[in-house]
């Protein structure tokens, strides 16, 4: 009979708590695993699922050299006509304007256990820090508007309920994340849209979800002029006019009709999504649009790291940290309860050694014993990390890699640790079995 396997049974009630206790140990290194590869994808989904090669974007009046962060990061606006001029460029595929905005609704989805139970949770571990009303739960939800160019890229790279966009005005295509369902009829700024289509995993790198127009709508919804707005502007304008008419009244009707056409321009963009031929040569693109001197030019890799080493890069740090930290506490915890099970055992070990048991046979029932924490703890452990993964309400994403990764180390952990408490079964002096008690 395996001796760890019958250690094991005699000691089950202690050895199986604490194996709990290292899996649960476990669960939370690979879910912060997870939150690190959540963020990673919510900073990179959006542009790589367009598919562009090159994002242009205004560039910054400051520093023109490096342009602005945009257009998911940072305010950028370009003419839209310029599109067509950076499509007519050798070695570009296709060039698609790009619209993004911020916008809500008050209708938050339903909160999943989970989430409450974080936000509870929360308001307990806050209370002496915030002030009241600073953690009250909102009540209307954020997204982010993606309008593009009906027929070009940057729209959903896949619908998982309805279909596409099909119709220039009025219909958009929904992260699930967002509650709504298809046929909903939602309000975003003056006008309601009808939801056509559905799409997965679609979220901006603040985790907020995607809603997908075409170009024309997201242009009226982000750069049209409120209605009230409006109205307060144009009676400036005219007032304008009317002081104008007294000194120079042959000026008054071009300058209201410059600024009726600035009230009624929407045709801005906020980048260009720029596919390039296979055997293009990318640097070499890039420098002629860059040479127009209005205009920056990021590569897809570049965009992605201006969002994941820009506002989250901290995250990122401190979560890195903190993984590394419990992994050093699980392999902490792990040797101090092999330690201690073999100095419950020191009397066991003794008879073992009195009736003539060779010493690597205790060696390989403490290595065993280790070995079997380690690895049910991590097994354990993943798993539960894998069936809570779709209640958290931010991305968690832990891949088999990473399990395996873990399962790698903790075994080595676990075998390191167990060195502590073989170098204490060493020690044991086979004739203590003897002294009268």
């Amino acid at each position: 009979m395996n001796l760890a396997f019958g250690d094991v049974r005699y000691h089950r009630l202690k050895f199986f708590s604490s194996t709990l206790g290292v899996a649960l140990l476990i669960m939370v290194v690979v879910t912060i695993g997870g939150i690190i590869r959540g963020v990673i994808l919510d900073s990179s989904t959006l542009i790589e699922s367009t598919g562009a090669d090159l994002w242009v974007v205004q560039t910054n009046g400051a520093h023109p050299e490096v342009g602005t962060f945009g257009p998911f990061v940072e305010i950028s606006r370009l003419p839209e006509s310029i599109y067509h001029a950076i499509a007519a460029i050798p070695g570009v595929a296709d060039a698609s304007p790009i619209v993004t905005a911020w916008e809500h609704v008050p209708q938050m989805p339903r909160p999943t256990w989970l989430m409450k139970f974080m936000y509870i949770n929360a308001l307990l571990n806050t209370r002496t820090m915030v002030k009241p009303r600073w953690m009250a739960m909102p009540h209307a939800q954020r997204f982010e508007v993606v309008g593009y160019e009906l027929g070009k890229i940057g729209g959903p790279p896949v619908i998982v309920a309805g279909r596409g966009i099909e119709a220039s005005h009025y219909e958009i295509v929904a992260d699930v994340k967002t509650g709504f369902h298809v046929g909903q009829r939602v309000r975003l700024g003056n006008f309601d849209y009808t939801v056509v289509g559905l799409t997965r995993n679609m979220v901006g790198f603040t985790a907020d979800p995607v809603i997908y127009m075409s170009l024309r709508d997201a242009q009226h919804f982000l750069f049209q002029t409120d209605p009230n707005l409006l109205r307060s502007e144009r009676a400036v304008a005219r007032q304008q006019a009317a002081d104008l008419a007294a000194t120079s009244p042959r000026l008054v009707p071009a300058l209201t009709a410059h600024d009726e056409a600035r009230l009624a321009n929407t045709l801005y963009v906020n980048a260009i999504a720029v596919k390039l031929r296979p055997d293009a040569n990318a640097a070499a693109v890039a420098a002629h649009i860059h040479s127009w001197e209005h205009l920056a030019v990021y590569t897809a890799a570049q965009e992605v790291n201006l969002q994941l080493m820009g506002s989250n890069r901290l995250i990122l740090f401190q979560l890195s940290l903190f993984r590394d930290i419990l992994v050093l506490i699980a392999g902490i915890v792990i040797g101090i309860i092999i330690y201690t099970f073999t100095l419950d055992k020191v009397h066991e070990i003794a008879i073992l050694k009195l009736l003539g048991a060779r010493g690597g046979v205790v060696y390989r029932m403490i290595l065993q014993e280790a070995l079997f924490m380690g690895i049910v703890g991590t097994l354990v452990g993943s798993a539960l990390e894998l069936l809570s993964e779709p209640y958290f309400p931010r991305r968690v994403v832990a891949t088999s890699g990473d399990i395996v990764q873990m399962l790698i180390l903790m075994s080595v952990v676990a075998a390191g640790a167990s060195i502590l408490a073989v170098h204490r079964a060493v020690r044991v002096d086979p004739r203590s079995v003897l002294s009268t008690g």
